[in-house]
């Protein structure tokens, strides 16, 4: 892992780049991390960032709870006895991380897919917080952002720095990989329309590069999920089950899978199908044992 760095955004609003954008805010010589990492080594080295500069680890707030955003919590919280907060539902995933691997496989997970990339470690959390409104008496405004994840959260420092989650991919990984994790289309499409309404100075993605403007990407982000629409409707045409379906998505984007990709894709390839049949685009069809995607 390179080595990470912290950079000054605005007044007391910093952040950490790194695969998974960590920000922090300071209050005098205590720091708040906005999420904590992608793992026990990340943790590692965010630790040496806040010491180095005689800062104190006071408070850890999560964004959501998926492994490369809590991964650094553990080591965190064992090192600082820091507090951790989260909305309810992403909290019962950081308490007991096995719950990702076995949302996203649908049954109990196999070793291969125990891994660092889909379980964190178990951290406690400390406080559950609301999806919206101030945490903690910190200042810091949670702003609720459903869609790839149950209760996702960005946060809003008072500098108006916003700290957008993974509710934003950038367009390089966008056009290189096409299907990004997404667990509620119907949110994550309405949390796309009500972010052009929030203003900041800045707007920090958990991966990628800091943003003054977000309009085109958000734009970009939905032209993605609009295509992947189409192109689902246009292959159920004709019945097909869901592994057909998405081996022809996979041909289609030259996407090769790997187990966690399997179940990271397959989960938001069925997410996609939940969303065009509750829409009333799709039909699901039983016949003899097997079970078949149509449109309506």
């Amino acid at each position: 892992m390179a080595k990470l760095t912290l950079e000054h955004i605005k007044g007391n609003t910093y952040y950490i780049p790194s695969p998974t954008n960590v920000g922090v805010y300071l209050e005098n010589e205590n720091a708040i991390l906005i999420d904590s990492g992608n793992d026990k080594e990340a943790g590692r080295q965010i630790l040496r960032l806040l010491e180095e500069r005689g800062l104190r680890l006071k408070l850890i707030i999560n964004t959501h709870s998926n492994a490369d955003h809590i991964g650094g919590n553990a080591y965190l919280q064992e090192r600082t006895n820091c507090q951790i907060a989260a909305t309810r539902l992403e909290a019962a995933f950081i308490n007991d991380p096995i719950l990702e691997p076995s949302l996203l496989y649908g049954g109990f997970p196999n070793i291969s897919i125990n891994n660092k990339f889909l379980m964190a470690k178990p951290s406690k959390v400390t406080s559950t917080i609301f999806s919206s409104g101030e945490i903690l008496s910190t200042g810091l405004q949670a702003i609720s952002l459903p869609g790839h994840f149950y209760e996702m959260i960005g946060i809003k420092t008072p500098d108006n720095i916003f700290f957008i989650a993974d509710s934003l991919f950038p367009e390089n990984i966008i056009y290189k990989y096409h299907l990004f994790f997404l667990l509620d289309i119907k949110s994550h499409l309405e949390t796309l329309d009500m972010l052009k309404a929030i203003d900041a100075d800045w707007y920090i993605p958990s991966h990628g590069v800091k943003q003054q403007q977000i309009e085109s990407l958000i734009e970009i982000n939905k032209a993605k999920i609009q295509e992947i629409l189409t192109n689902i409707l246009e292959i159920c045409k004709k019945p097909v089950t869901s592994d057909e379906l998405l081996q022809q998505i996979c041909n289609k984007y030259a996407i090769q899978l790997n187990p966690t990709q399997y179940v990271l894709v397959s989960s938001t390839i069925r997410s996609f199908l939940s969303y065009l049949h509750d829409l009333g685009s799709l039909e699901w069809l039983s016949v003899e044992g097997k079970m078949f995607w149509k449109q309506s």
